[in-house]
């Protein structure tokens, strides 16, 4: 999805270059600010799973968990990490659609746990990233409980930045564009 956005500003630019009507500083805010709210929405979330924990970056937080305080994984909606601190849904691992279990196999299962009494939920294919992302938190939370050879970090919720400041960049130039129209 970000390359698509990035591809399209790109032909913007190549647009407003050859064609444009003398107002390029806006079209150029436009295209920058598209190409930001992109990175920020498709781009820079992310899921870094690690021995002491599992940290769940969002546009706009970060929040760290460690395997001490994971309850649960879930894979509903999306890959969501649950704890005694709170909860967190992770943008980078959406569950997909809801017929996406018709095209699963047995053979894809093999090692994945997954409760046998209800069945399968589509966001726990393997297929899927939430099913990827779920799979290997899910070990890794397993592995912790069992070994616990491994201190635990501490949690931490911070605001991203970066994430807010280039979202409100381009609010900012799609407001401006709207009223120099």
């Amino acid at each position: 999805m970000a390359g698509l956005v990035f591809v399209l500003d790109l032909l913007f630019a190549i647009q407003v270059f050859f064609f444009g009507d003398g107002s390029w500083l806006v079209q150029s805010g436009l295209i920058l600010s598209t190409a930001a709210f992109g990175w920020v929405l498709f781009v820079h979330p992310r899921i870094l799973i690690f021995d002491e924990g599992i940290t769940v970056v969002n546009p706009f937080a970060t929040t760290t968990f460690g395997w001490a305080e994971v309850e649960s994984i879930e894979t509903q909606y999306a890959f969501t990490v649950e704890s005694t601190k709170g909860r967190v849904v992770a943008w980078a691992a959406p569950a997909p659609g809801r017929y996406h279990a018709r095209n699963l196999h047995a053979t894809e299962l093999k090692g994945v746990e997954y409760d046998r009494d209800f069945g399968l939920r589509p966001g726990d294919s393997p297929k899927s990233q939430s099913g990827a992302a779920a799979h290997v938190a899910r070990k890794r939370l397993a592995e912790f409980r069992k070994f616990k050879k491994v201190d635990s970090v501490a949690y931490s919720k911070r605001l991203n930045r970066t994430g807010i400041i280039l979202a409100g960049f381009s609010l900012a130039f799609l407001a401006l564009s709207y009223l120099l129209r």
